[in-house]
Formats: C-alpha cells, structure tokens, sequence
C-alpha cells in the first residue's frame, strides 16, 4: 500500500520547525553571549548542569507523553486516563530526580548548589505541561509554537541583561533559563485546558506501560550525556565548554529530525493499524537525510570558521569534534524515523533493546577514544552511537515484517552531499582566519 505524508504532518513540521529554529537561534545567541561573558571553568560548568537537566527532563517525562499518544491515538477515554496517569507519575519522577541530582551535587562539593538547587524547582512545572500532549495528539501546533518562541526569546533578552550586568558565575543564568522554560510549561497547560477531554480515573498499568519507554528515553540521554561527563572528567572543564558548543550546532542541525518524528507520531501509529508502515517511515526519511546530508556537507569545511565567529576565535580549535558530530547527525536522520517506527507499532521494548545497544556502544567507545583523543574522540562515539541506533532499529523493524525501501534514497542524498561539500569549500576562503 502507498501512503502519503499527510499535509498536516509536514505543515505542523514546518511550524515546529519554524519555532525550533527561533528558539535554536536565542539558545545559540545566549551561548555565544556566555562564552565571552563567563570565565572558561565558569562556561564549561553552565553547559554540563544544562545537559544534566535536560537529562531530568526526560527523566520526569517518564514515557507518559508517548504511551498517552499511542494509546489514545483513536479513544478519547484512554486518552483523558493516560493524561491523569501521567501527572501523577511526572510528580514522583520530578520529586526522585531533584534528591538525586542535588544529592549528587553536595557530595561532589559543586560551586553554586544553591542556585542548583532553585534550578532544581523547574522540572516540577512539567506535571502541569502534560495537558500540552493534546495539541501532539491533534498535530495542531500554533500555541505551544507561539509560547515556546515567546519563551526562548525572554530567555535570550534576560541571559543579555545578566551580561551586561558582569554576572560572572553559571548558577543565575542556568537557574533563569530552567525558570522561564518552567513558567513556559505553565503556560502551556493554561491554553491546552479548554482541548482537554473530560477528567477520567488514572490508566491502570500505565507505570508499567510507560516503564520501557521511560528508560528508553534516558537511556537516550544518557548516551547523550555521557560524553560530558566523560571530557569533563578526562580532559577538563574548559574543554568542554568547547565541545559543548559543537554539541549546540549538531542540535541545531538535527532539529528537523526530532520534529518530524514528533510530530508525525500518531499517523505512524494509524499506518502501523493500517499495515502501511514501511512505506510511512520511507517517505518521512527521504527528505530528512537528504536536508541533513546536505547541511552536514556544506558546514564541514567551515567548521573552523563557524565556530570562531559565533563563539571566538579561541573555539577553532574545536573544529574535529564539529565535524565527528557533523557526520552523526547524518545517521540521527535515519535513525531516529527507524525508532519512531518502533514507538509507533507499539513495540517499546525493541526500541529499548536497540538504545542499550547504543549506550554500551557509547560507553566502551568514549572510554576508549576520548583519552586517545579528548573531544574529538567524543564526537566519534557519538557518530558510533547513532550508526547503531540506526542499524539496530533497521534490523528490529525486519524482524516485524516492516522493512522500509531506504535504499533508494540514502543512495541519492549522497551525491546531494558531495555537491553541498564543494560549496562550503568554494564559501570557505571568504571567510578571515
């Protein structure tokens, strides 16, 4: 059976993409601001706490939002108990994750803690955002866009104002970003109550529903996170301060990815109902790999002078890693359509086998690379990591009978990528060294 991309889908990618790439550009802006205002120790710190708390969101997230849209997708009462289920498990996640990350703080003797502390606060407005999964249940986008946009250019406007103020320590801006992104959430159960279905009685068994899903998502993280941990432990604070502003352009670059497969979720889920799932998953990645292929080819060559420009010339010397990441995210464009893929056929505990898979891959590969070859080697594993995230959900969709014809247009992006190569190359020497 052929399918089509409904409109929808890709006009709510568009909008996501739109506020993504709005609320991309703020963090970005604020990032570059931070790394001339902070002292180098100071930069390196505000970007390890940043990537530990998005690691807690995830966290207090618990899977709910993805068991409500896969098992609410057609029933509206499945849909208004999921909802219930998940503010109550958000609740307990959001309360274990701030003992254990302030705990962790304390014992590590951390400078700052009580602004950790305050930041720690944050993660608990997600109980209230989880009335926003209605607007992903619906593929209707436009407020929670408006809201995130809005937000994320408060957060830039008031990271500018520290700095011109000549805060010099991370914990004021970290805890001012988490603390608008939580009135953020706020707001966003404000607008969603008047969607919301009719109150119903928690899901039964949805800690046990969410559960693979939840340690899917950290398991993410964690692989996500870890190359912090390991450059910050091995190679120094500084360093990676350096490597976390790669980190920021290959979020950037992988944002189109992220947002497609959120978006389009629950058709994926009705294709899967429909035995149409194959060919769904291959149009969805034709245009995504092929962007990202694109954009990774044309940045390669001037991975030196992006980073000198948007951070300072003394970021140049983080280039390797830039361009590691630049070739991961190639593989995050297939591999994450793969995934969704798994989430959507209901199959969770697959998608959690394939990221332990990864995360043992990340983990054996940062041990061994980043001592060899600090940040960079970092980036490798990463690269190694979605390679394996993408083979691995590959090999678990064939194993349900879906086998997406991939082929085909992995095979075309790469001679788009050459050409988007010579570009940056031919671009390259406008630039001041």
């Amino acid at each position: 059976m052929s399918v089509t991309v409904p409109t929808r889908v890709w006009g709510a990618t568009a909008l996501l993409a739109l506020g993504r790439q709005w609320g991309a550009l703020c963090a970005f802006l604020a990032l570059a601001r931070l790394a001339r205002a902070l002292p180098p120790e100071e930069f390196g710190r505000f970007a390890f706490w940043l990537a530990a708390f998005a690691f807690v969101d995830v966290a207090v997230d618990a899977g709910t939002s993805t068991v409500a849209l896969e098992r609410g997708a057609r029933d509206e009462r499945t849909f208004a108990a999921a909802l219930a289920g998940g503010r109550r498990l958000r609740a307990g996640a959001a309360a274990l994750s701030a003992v254990l990350l302030l705990g962790a703080a304390a014992l590590a003797h951390e400078p700052g803690l009580g602004w950790l502390a305050l930041a720690a606060l944050a993660p608990f407005a997600r109980v209230a955002e989880m009335s926003a999964v209605v607007f992903q249940r619906e593929i209707a986008w436009s407020k929670p866009v408006a809201l995130r946009a809005g937000g994320a250019s408060l957060r830039l406007g008031a990271t500018l104002v520290l700095a011109e103020l000549g805060v010099r320590s991370f914990g004021p801006y970290l805890a001012l970003h988490l603390g608008l992104g939580a009135l953020g959430n706020l707001a966003l159960h404000a607008v969603a109550r008047a969607r919301l279905p009719a109150r119903a009685t928690p899901l039964p068994g949805l800690f046990a529903l969410a559960l693979p899903v939840a340690a899917l998502g950290l398991v993410q993280q964690t692989y996500f996170w870890s190359d912090h941990l390991f450059v910050r432990a091995l190679v120094g604070t500084v360093e990676l301060g350096h490597y976390s502003a790669c980190v920021k352009v290959f979020g950037w670059l992988v944002f189109a990815a992220a947002v497609s497969t959120g978006s389009a979720l629950p058709w994926l889920a009705r294709r899967h109902a429909e035995g149409a799932l194959a060919d769904a998953l291959a149009r969805l990645a034709t245009p995504l790999v092929r962007l990202v292929t694109a954009a990774a080819g044309f940045l390669w060559p001037l991975s030196d002078e992006l980073l000198a420009l948007a951070f300072g010339p003394d970021f140049a010397r983080a280039a390797p890693s830039l361009r590691g990441l630049l070739g991961a995210a190639v593989a995050v464009a297939g591999g994450s359509v793969a995934l969704t893929g798994l989430l959507a056929a209901g199959r969770a505990r697959a998608a959690l086998a394939v990221g332990l898979a990864a995360l043992g891959v990340n983990l054996a590969a940062n041990a061994l690379l980043v001592p060899l070859h600090g940040a960079p080697g970092a980036a490798l594993a990463t690269l190694a990591t979605e390679l394996t995230v993408l083979l691995g959900s590959l090999s678990a969709l064939a194993r349900l009978g879906v086998r997406p014809p991939l082929a085909r247009p992995l095979l075309a992006a790469a001679p788009l990528g050459a050409l988007a190569l010579l570009a940056g190359t031919l671009v390259a020497p406008l630039f001041p060294h």
